[in-house]
């Protein structure tokens, strides 16, 4: 009896140690994340946030995941293993974008209202540090090799350049009209820029910012991902409740891809294949195929999807 138990057990530990990666959806007119497996594609946890979640931001290094809470400012922390809230944290002004470096030591938190992005210690939560950046900061990302951070300022149409050995702005580069959502390669070469009025994305250069190109996608692009070792860009389309997928080769559309109303959030999972997408009106996330390139499935979150940022934990 007790080897029978010992065997059960250590294949129960054995599922949960190879447990899938998670995505976390924030569902902002609900107040809660949505937690999803992304093996069975199933909502597997709801768990309360309250200030309107807004932006996502995972650190595989921690195991933890960090919800920015426009409404009351700053942001929560949620701890991946046990999936719960286990702090709060506080920042002036109103909290929305939100990405963590690639070493998971410091989390940056962009303020909406009065133009800045606070740098935060992961160990203990303290303020390291605020940038001062452009007009609305929105969407950031870090580069790979952890030395820049890229900043899209909505309200000045520009992307800034921001040296994290020092902390000083290299560069700002006038982009389209309000960008939003960005994206940088896996080799750290190319900013990809969601510019919400101007229907379009502009792709930039490391090496100073140079525009590379503007390509036309759909209406109020949102947000951006890269799939299949970079060489598709996936944009949400806000106002078309579709999804565009670009070569990025070639800088062509391959396909336009119809999700639920009002597409926001979208990432990326760790197969490389498959992209997971918050449709705001509906309360959904659509599951694309990258090489069948349509929904292959809708899963059911809760009011106001949103999961701005990258929302996806790609190890365990």
């Amino acid at each position: 009896m007790f080897n029978s138990l010992a065997f059960l057990l250590a294949i129960l530990f054995i599922g949960f140690a190879h447990a899938s990666p998670d995505a976390f959806i924030t569902n902002q007119l609900d107040n809660n994340v949505s937690v999803i497996d992304t093996d069975s594609m199933a909502v597997v946890k709801t768990i309360t946030v309250t200030g309107k979640p807004a932006g996502v931001a995972v650190n595989p290094h921690l195991k933890q995941v960090y919800i920015s809470t426009p409404e009351t400012g700053g942001f929560t922390v949620i701890d991946i293993n046990s999936l719960s809230v286990m702090d709060k944290v506080n920042a002036h002004g109103a909290s929305l974008g939100i990405t963590v470096d690639r070493s998971g030591k410091r989390v940056f938190v962009a303020d909406w209202y009065v133009n800045t992005v606070d740098v935060f210690a992961t160990d203990d939560f303290s303020l390291i540090k605020t940038l001062n950046v452009g007009k609305s900061p929105s969407g950031m990302v870090v580069s790979p090799d952890n030395h820049w951070l890229y900043v899209a300022n909505r309200m000045d149409d520009s992307i800034s350049q921001i040296n994290l050995k020092n902390y000083h702005l290299r560069n700002t580069t006038k982009v389209g009209l309000h960008p939003f959502g960005i994206a940088v390669s896996s080799d750290g070469e190319r900013i990809y820029s969601a510019n919400v009025e101007s229907d379009d994305v502009t792709v930039l250069q490391q090496n100073h910012l140079k525009k590379i190109v503007d390509i036309k996608v759909g209406a109020r692009p949102y947000a951006v991902a890269l799939a299949q070792n970079d060489k598709l860009l996936l944009v949400t389309n806000q106002d078309d409740s579709t999804v565009s997928v670009i070569d990025t080769q070639t800088f062509k559309a391959l396909a336009t891809i119809e999700v639920g109303e009002k597409p926001e959030g979208i990432s990326t999972a760790a197969d490389d294949r498959h992209v997971l997408v918050a449709n705001w009106m509906d309360g959904t996330v659509s599951v694309i195929d990258t090489e069948q390139l349509t929904v292959i499935k809708t899963i059911e979150a809760a009011e106001g999807s949103r999961a701005f940022g990258d929302f996806i934990l790609r190890t365990r």
